[in-house]
């Protein structure tokens, strides 16, 4: 499975770790949607666990104009390329969109991917549209199949 967000935030950039700013909750639902407790694990960790799960992360833009993180500010993007990315791992059978913003870019750069692309609730704290409770049931009905 691979989950693609838009570009990492500020956070992320600063210490180049995916989802670093510590009010993100994409590490507190990817735990919970395999029912397992985050123990202060380290990133080497968490990415491990990303691993035992056959789970990858990238980004649909591979640069962008962002003051800020709110995806909504995001401008002039450039797409990473997400075709090829897949052709050599055919084992990818499953795309997560983080966000509409992904899902958008996804659907405008990526339309003829033929893999299964499935819109997921935002982990961005700025996305309070609904319960963190509700993102871990669509999370985990996206994962879980």
């Amino acid at each position: 499975m691979l989950i693609l967000g838009t570009l990492p935030g500020p956070e992320s950039l600063r210490v180049g770790q995916y989802y670093a700013n510590p009010n993100n909750q994409f590490w507190s639902i990817i735990y919970s949607v395999f029912n397992e407790a985050i123990l202060a694990p380290s990133y080497s960790d968490k990415l491990a666990f990303l691993s035992a799960h056959e789970i990858a992360l990238w980004d649909v833009f591979y640069s962008a104009e962002r003051k800020g993180a709110l995806d909504a500010n995001i401008r002039n993007e450039i797409p990473n390329d997400i075709s090829g990315l897949i052709q050599p791992h055919p084992h990818i059978n499953r795309i997560l969109l983080n966000g509409k913003k992904a899902e958008k870019a996804f659907n405008r750069y990526f339309s003829n991917v033929s893999i299964d692309a499935v819109y997921v609730p935002s982990t961005s704290p700025a996305y309070a549209k609904i319960t963190l409770e509700d993102k871990i049931k669509d999370w985990k009905a996206a994962i879980i199949t």
